[in-house]
């Protein structure tokens, strides 16, 4: 195709009909200028909308047992589902814009909804609402907003009561079951002589000090035992002849008796050591000395177990210096009986003890089983009162709050879009216009240069014309 001869023809045809494209612009420019002069002016309001989300729960730490949670997921948790479109949909729902226009006095299609801007990465939300007066925009903007905010709050009145409902039948359920378990901890322990299960640990706990002390006292036992049996091993007496001797030394005329004793000895010794047999005076102090040994066995004679000491030994240890070997070895005597006595008073009591504890220790199993059951009925119990108390404060578990950053008709301005709309369309039937004739004029063209290269001696067009 011969394209320069083809760009030839195209600007003479567009010469040819510069006149006819001046009077369809002008046309159009004229119209144009009618149009935007006339039509009556259109506005616009805009305000935005946040859905802040936060995740709400509460949570109960039981000791010995664990946690009950009962927690609302956040709103933006889901990646299927986003409020934000949930509700777009609302907002652009019959339900929204047939309150609106039964309260604004319109039919439900003459309401014209407002367009709604979901801002990414954001949880804003923006309406846009046009009308043809401000006042009327900014009373129907509002009026929107508060019927769209009224629908919300009919949901989340909704929802909760239906939540209320499913949440009070859990929760009777719960309380029954925590009743049950306190009336069967409350029947164990009135068959059983187990209250809790820290009376059994207070039994083991006894039982062990009462076995600690048994063994201290067993070792003092033994010391005491020893320190006895040495000590009447020095004294070269019996446990009941140190008694009896004791007995003796509260006597003040057998302590008399055996200081006179003592000193006629100490005499006769003398004496013997100097005289003869049949001197006098070796006579008369064998006598006394064998007078005061018959008073002293006279004295003696009712005491029990002394029959079988010497008389040496006898005046030695029953003699008033010798009193305190005789106090401290009958302290021995009185310390080992007390510690027997003690001895066998703990291993009694630990016997008890352990029988005690054998005894109740199925009884024990048991009542920490029901004490257990009875922790998890109220945890759940507790667990249910939380989350009822939860639904009833978190209002906006599913419907999340909103926050208005700008007040419905509070901004309005003159929507020039259908201005700019009709200059477009002008623009465009001139363009298509000018694109028409010049096709057209240019195809006239080609057919009479294609006609007059056949048939030579017809006459030009151009000429013609």
């Amino acid at each position: 195709m011969n394209w320069p001869l083809l760009f030839d023809y195209a600007v003479v045809a567009a010469l040819t009909i510069k006149y006819r494209l001046l009077g369809i612009f002008i046309a159009i420019v004229v119209m144009l200028a009618l149009y935007l002069s006339l039509a009556a002016p259109s506005y616009k309001t805009s305000w935005v909308m946040l859905l802040p989300g936060t995740e709400r729960g509460s949570t109960i730490n039981l000791d010995n047992l664990g946690e009950a949670r009962s927690s609302g997921a956040n709103a933006y948790g889901s990646v299927s589902i986003s409020p934000k479109n949930t509700y777009k949909e609302i907002a652009l729902s019959d339900a929204v814009i047939k309150q609106a226009a039964t309260e604004y006095g319109v039919e439900a299609y003459a309401f014209s909804k407002p367009r709604i801007t979901l801002i990414d990465q954001t949880p804003a939300m923006q309406f846009t609402l046009k009308g043809e007066s401000k006042e009327e925009l900014a009373y129907r903007a509002k009026l929107y907003n508060r019927i769209f905010h009224s629908v919300l709050d009919q949901l989340r009145d909704n929802e909760i009561e239906r939540g209320y409902e499913g949440v009070e039948d859990n929760l009777a359920d719960a309380k029954a079951r925590l009743s049950k378990a306190r009336l069967d901890i409350v029947q164990f322990q009135s068959n059983t002589s187990l209250i809790s299960e820290d009376q059994l640990k207070r039994w083991v706990s006894d039982a062990e000090e009462l076995r600690s002390k048994g063994t201290t006292t067993s070792i003092e036992l033994a010391s005491a035992e020893a320190s006895l049996k040495s000590r009447l091993q020095q004294l070269g007496i019996t446990q009941k002849q140190a008694e009896a001797l004791l007995i003796t030394q509260s006597n003040p005329e057998l302590a008399t008796t055996l200081d006179s004793l003592s000193v006629k000895l100490a005499e006769q010794s003398s004496l013997h050591t100097t005289y003869g047999a049949a001197n006098p005076l070796r006579t008369a102090i064998d006598r006394e000395v064998s007078g005061l040994a018959k008073r002293v066995r006279t004295l003696l004679s009712d005491v029990p177990n002394l029959n079988r000491l010497n008389n040496k030994q006898l005046y030695a240890l029953a003699s008033p210096s010798n009193a305190k070997n005789i106090q401290i070895t009958n302290n021995l005597i009185t310390e080992l009986a007390s510690l027997k006595a003690q001895s066998a008073s703990i291993a009694d009591n630990f016997e008890r003890y352990l029988a005690r504890v054998s005894d109740h220790a199925e009884d024990a199993a048991t009542l920490a089983d029901l004490q257990r059951s009875h922790q998890i009925a109220e945890a759940i119990f507790s667990s249910a009162l939380a989350k009822l108390d939860t639904n009833r404060l978190d209002i906006y578990a599913t419907y999340p709050l909103t926050q208005l950053l700008t007040e419905p008709g509070s901004t309005l301005k003159r929507d020039r879009l259908q201005s700019k709309l009709m200059i477009v369309a002008g623009i465009l039937i001139f363009g298509l216009l000018s694109m028409a004739l010049l096709l057209i004029e240019l195809r006239k063209q080609l057919t009479t240069t294609m006609i007059k290269a056949n048939h030579p001696s017809m006459p030009d067009a151009g000429a013609t014309l």
